[in-house]
């Protein structure tokens, strides 16, 4: 194995070492879920402002998603 190879396996198997040592964080997974909100929430409001009856369907749709799917 080349010097450069090796190089490239060990800052790789760090990487990988790191990632399953450090799971993600309660505040990460929150921001996440708030920024995936918000941009769901905004793109229904711009869909919404051009058909409004998509809109209702949007909603219709995400309250029966919410109501029927559990978080662990």
């Amino acid at each position: 194995m080349t010097t450069v190879r090796c190089i490239e396996h060990r800052i790789t198997r760090d990487l990988m070492s790191r990632r399953e040592r450090e799971p993600a964080s309660q505040r990460t997974l929150l921001a996440e879920r708030l920024i995936s909100a918000a941009a769901v929430t905004a793109g229904m409001l711009l869909l919404g402002s051009y058909a409004q009856e998509l809109l209702w369907a949007l909603l219709a749709a995400a309250a029966v998603l919410t109501l029927g799917t559990r978080t662990p």
